[in-house]
């Protein structure tokens, strides 16, 4: 009999952001495994998007923690969703006739986990699954035990990627992008630890035919915004959250994807521009490194550092061969290592270590 446990996923996020989309790929996945989901989610886009797909989403409260104490899994995707886990299945540990709920959480953030009140929270699980062994240090540093952390890096849906050239064409037209205009694009969201403002410091030092294309919101977009104001160059940045695009088709618009965090789990929107074959430059920050080979499937550069940002770009605008043999290499390692069937793979076999008995 496969192996087809039955979960409850709980995500607290209203904000659909890369957390929030490999939760929709691995639940899509599992559940052609024939594994039953449920999700709860606050209402908001991350609810809808998930009941757009198919999967019966409950709302947090009493209802949902009876549904989630009779699920083989507890997934938790984010610290707010950590905690309803603990508060759901605290009764259901050692109930009379009831096999125990195995407590899941996928880590995808960088920042370390400070406060004794978290390192309990890490110490009541089951199973940790960690975006790159970065994470999973930082998870270790708790107490938790080593045989109860798995690293399980993010997946790319291959097939539902966008014909590059096509996307590229009309993002540039949507845009008002010249064609032949050398462009960098970066996809991310516009807080601190994202980089951006290294970035366009960065920008600032390259050729004026450039352009740089940002997508994301946050709360630094006022500030982002008037620091290419001040540095010369507001007429060649374009903010294009507005426009009706998705991740993917911005970054097949670039010619270089830049990813310039400060801190990063691993790098979703890194992983999605090698899937889309556009040569990558970003900073050796957190799990950046495990994802990127420099001089291999990309460039890195130190963080925090525009001048070295600014010169790697420089490098790639100007020898299209290397670009093109970085972005095919990285491709390659994308497919082996990311597809949606792999990753799968390795959580099912993560929920198995962590001692997860499918209930008959």
């Amino acid at each position: 009999m496969a192996f087809a446990p039955r979960i409850a996923h709980l995500d607290s996020s209203t904000v659909w952001r890369g957390g929030q989309q490999q939760l929709l790929l691995l639940a899509g996945e599992l559940r052609a495994r024939g594994c039953e989901q449920w999700l709860v989610a606050r209402p908001g886009a991350v609810a809808e998007g998930l009941r757009a797909a198919g999967f019966t989403v409950l709302a947090p409260g009493a209802a949902a923690w009876r549904q989630v104490r009779r699920c083989d899994i507890a997934h938790a995707h984010d610290g707010r969703g950590h905690t309803w886990m603990l508060a759901a299945t605290g009764l259901a540990r050692g109930g009379a006739g009831l096999a125990a709920t195995r407590r899941v959480l996928s880590r995808r953030v960088a920042y370390p986990i400070r406060g004794l009140a978290s390192r309990w929270k890490y110490r009541r699980l089951d199973l940790a699954i960690a975006v790159s062994a970065h994470v999973a240090a930082q998870v270790a540093a708790t107490g938790l035990a080593r045989g109860r952390i798995a690293v399980v890096p993010d997946a790319v849906d291959l097939a539902a990627l966008p014909e590059a050239a096509a996307a590229r064409r009309r993002l540039r037209a949507l845009a008002d992008i010249p064609e032949s205009a050398p462009c960098l694009v970066c996809v991310g969201a516009f807080s601190a630890e994202k980089g951006i403002a290294d970035l366009i410091a960065a920008f600032a030092l390259l050729p004026p035919a450039c352009r740089l294309l940002l997508s994301g919101a946050g709360p630094l977009a006022e500030a982002l915004r008037r620091q290419a104001r001040a540095s010369g160059v507001e007429g060649r940045v374009r903010f294009v959250a507005h426009l009706p695009a998705g991740p993917p088709e911005w970054i097949a618009a670039g010619d270089l994807f830049v990813m310039p965090s400060r801190a990063e789990g691993l790098g979703s929107a890194a992983l999605l521009a090698m899937a889309l074959g556009r040569p990558v430059v970003a900073s050796a920050a957190g799990g950046i490194p495990e994802l990127i080979e420099s001089e291999v499937t990309g460039l890195l550069a130190p963080p925090g550092d525009p001048a070295a940002l600014a010169a790697a770009c420089r490098r790639l605008l100007d020898d299209a061969a290397l670009g093109a043999r970085l972005a095919a290499a990285a491709r390659r390692g994308v497919e082996r290592r990311h597809a949606l069937g792999a990753i799968a793979d390795a959580t099912l076999t993560a929920y198995r270590l962590a001692g997860v008995a499918q209930a008959a």
